[in-house]
């Protein structure tokens, strides 16, 4: 069996099951390319660092020029690669599936929104649908899938909770949470509701907005006067930034951004102004 028809069939089997499927599809794009015309068996170590030596992107300064892909892009393409053997083992197509050394993981980003920024960004957002998704970014650190799914009927308004959780959505090690509505946030949700037309809390006329806000997001940002290009994750890496530097505890930033303990502990405590600072107080020479 070829890679290329592997691929397929590991979609197919994933359709239902995961919530963006398109993703996954997207990852699969360039390692079909790539190396979708070898047989499942001749698929290892050297066929995957061949790939990952020459996995380069646009620049977007010039149309010629190429640049090597993140280490967070490749790393995702290796889990699909990988998730794809595996299917096939499972199905009887290998006897073994390959062991290939992941990519190393990139750097924690250190790279976030000031308040200042997420006060502007708010302020510029013209369309109610885009100022919708972004209060709830900034005030609850969900993720864009989860907002973008979110409908009215899980916005709780006599407990004042949101439930980002979907009723017939499998629960995934991306957990979504219950978070409580800030007094801003609320009053975001009341005028947005006031003109909803529809069952989706970001909805344009009506119906929902699934393929993202990336072109919206993205001028915002540029009436913000941002200096860099933020993407909506960014503004989950920045509630999770600001919760470190107002030393929320952990296990409540935790609940709140629906993220793993050790995973906030490991990549923010360094934003945390008091980490470390007894020790530097008490070292001397």
């Amino acid at each position: 069996m070829s890679l290329s028809t592997a691929f397929e069939r590991y979609v197919a089997s994933r359709s239902g099951k995961i919530s963006d499927l398109k993703r996954l599809q997207e990852a699969i794009v360039p390692l079909s390319q790539a190396m979708g015309y070898l047989r499942v068996d001749q698929v290892d170590q050297r066929a995957w660092d061949i790939y990952a030596a020459n996995r380069f992107k646009k620049s977007g300064r010039s149309e010629t020029e190429n640049v090597p892909v993140s280490p967070g892009t490749l790393r995702r393409e290796f889990n699909v690669l990988r998730a794809t053997m595996r299917r096939a083992w499972k199905d009887g197509f290998l006897l073994r599936p390959p062991e290939i050394e992941p990519p190393r993981d990139s750097a924690p980003r250190d790279r976030f929104l000031s308040k200042e920024d997420a006060r502007r960004l708010l302020d510029v957002c013209k369309t109610q649908h885009v100022r919708t998704f972004m209060a709830i970014a900034l005030f609850t650190g969900a993720r864009k899938g989860s907002i973008l799914a979110l409908t009215w009927d899980r916005v709780h308004w006599k407990t004042g909770l949101i439930d980002f959780q979907e009723p017939d959505r499998p629960i995934t090690n991306k957990r979504r949470a219950v978070v409580p509505m800030t007094r801003i946030l609320r009053e975001e949700l009341e005028k947005a509701q006031s003109t909803a037309n529809g069952p989706y809390v970001v909805q344009w006329h009506g119906k929902p907005v699934p393929t993202g806000l990336r072109w919206s997001f993205a001028k915002a940002c540029e009436r913000a006067g941002l200096t860099w290009k933020p993407t909506p994750h960014h503004i989950k890496h920045s509630v999770a930034s600001w919760f470190a530097m107002d030393r929320v505890p952990i296990d409540q930033a935790a609940d709140w951004l629906a993220t793993d303990p050790t995973t906030l502990r490991r990549v923010y405590r360094k934003f945390d102004p008091a980490y470390l600072r007894e020790i530097a107080d008490a070292f001397e020479l």
